[in-house]
């Protein structure tokens, strides 16, 4: 209700305190945190600097908030971490150079956190001879290159004239690096793309890429994805897409999510997609109908539409619209489905007169087969508690149910003639 205003606790309180909830990610509690780091700094007292360094403080702080510190008062860490690698550069023969630069490394990530890596290194390489900042920049490369938190691209964007003897499965958008081939997936979230055909270093790779996430980008259009042809998973969520099109070809294609566009209609040309299990249209707030032909994709398994403005749909496609984000709300079932759900599995069917997800799936599912068999709740109950086996599983009628029903009919015959 302050705003988490340091002035209310003793300081020696209240800087423990941020840090705490800063760490379990209060997000206001960040920013205070990080305000706070800073105005320590920034008093030039070199015991108060030298604990920020020496505790690992710095490195919560981004890249640009160090530089901005760097501009009001010259870090001193700085200073020794160059100081530190220069010594090894000059004295260390080049078999055990890795092993050295490497216990530095960890140092610099400790106190300065992974992420500040890249700025580090292109900070003090001018301290360097260029015989030296080639070795430095290719030794940090393979001391982190395999650590999924070290900013990979933005290290090789920073220092390509000091890699490029190293063989990497790079592609590139606008001449910048923008992601790397690990086996058959490739991620280019949050790379500024506008168009897929304009990447660069593809052509050879095309029909190795299975996962492809262009996730948080700025594409307008599907110009280009055909080429992708044995992609299986799709990511194209918060981009700026109007129309599915394109798709067509890739018919290895089994989820595809399209979060957040501004598609308004679903159209039928995805009806080629015969593999297609997982489709997620949620967020896009212009479509408004389910067509009729969703029901004849057989492996289409889930289709999500959360946060979408449906107004019309077919009984054929009910389960869609009811299993994802509306089931609290479903009324097409009655006391004796909730009955036999709750004594057959551990959960309820409902609470506060709003269904769990899991009962309206049951209900789409199990529904369907009693209406295929003809039979009733009280039908399988009988038969379940008189042989205490299963009436129906994995939505179809056991073998011993359909025997109890046979012999259940030719009864009701004899009993009649």
């Amino acid at each position: 209700e302050n705003d988490y205003d340091t002035r209310i606790l003793h300081r020696n309180l209240a800087f423990p305190l941020l840090k705490r909830l800063s760490d379990v990610g209060d997000p206001i509690a960040k920013k205070k945190f990080k305000e706070e780091i800073a105005l320590r700094y920034s008093s030039g007292h070199s015991t108060v600097i030298m604990f920020l360094s020496q505790n690992g403080y710095l490195k919560y702080l981004s890249s640009e908030e160090l530089e901005c510190l760097l501009d009001d008062n010259k870090l001193p860490i700085l200073g020794e971490i160059s100081t530190r690698f220069k010594r090894i550069l000059d004295s260390v023969e080049d078999n055990d150079l890795d092993k050295y630069i490497q216990r530095s490394t960890r140092s610099l990530k400790n106190n300065l956190g992974i992420h500040n890596v890249p700025f580090v290194i292109s900070y003090i390489l001018k301290d360097f001879s260029e015989h030296h900042r080639k070795k430095l920049v290719r030794s940090v490369f393979d001391c982190l290159k395999t650590d999924r938190k070290f900013p990979l691209i933005n290290y090789l964007n920073s220092n390509q004239k000091y890699l490029e003897e190293i063989t990497l499965d790079t592609v590139k958008y606008n001449d910048r690096i923008i992601g790397l081939m690990q086996e058959q997936i490739l991620n280019l979230r949050d790379q500024n793309i506008e168009n897929i055909k304009n990447l660069i270093d593809l052509e050879n790779r095309y029909k190795k890429i299975q996962e492809l996430d262009l996730s948080n980008n700025d594409i307008k259009d599907l110009d280009g994805i055909e080429n992708f042809t044995n992609l299986r998973i799709l990511h194209m969520n918060n981009n700026n897409i109007r129309n599915i099109t394109n798709l067509e070809s890739l018919k290895e294609l089994r989820s595809v999510s399209f979060r957040n566009n501004n598609i308004s209609e679903i159209k039928q040309s995805i009806k080629g997609l015969t593999k297609l299990e997982h489709l997620d249209l949620s967020g896009n707030t212009k479509i408004t109908k389910i067509p009729g032909f969703m029901n004849e994709m057989e492996s289409l398994k889930v289709l999500k539409l959360a946060n979408c403005s449906i107004k019309e749909f077919s009984e054929e496609v009910a389960r869609f619209f009811w299993n994802e984000q509306n089931y609290r709300y479903f009324s097409d079932y009655s006391q004796d489905d909730v009955r036999y759900y709750e004594s057959t599995h551990r959960e309820m069917a409902s609470s506060n007169n709003q269904l769990y997800k899991k009962f309206v799936n049951w209900l789409f599912k199990f529904k369907p087969a009693m209406l295929e068999l003809e039979v009733t709740y009280r039908d399988i109950v009988r038969f379940e508690r008189s042989t205490s086996k299963r009436a129906i599983r994995n939505w179809k009628a056991t073998k011993d149910f359909k025997k109890w029903l046979f012999n259940k009919k030719q009864t009701s015959i004899t009993a009649f003639m």
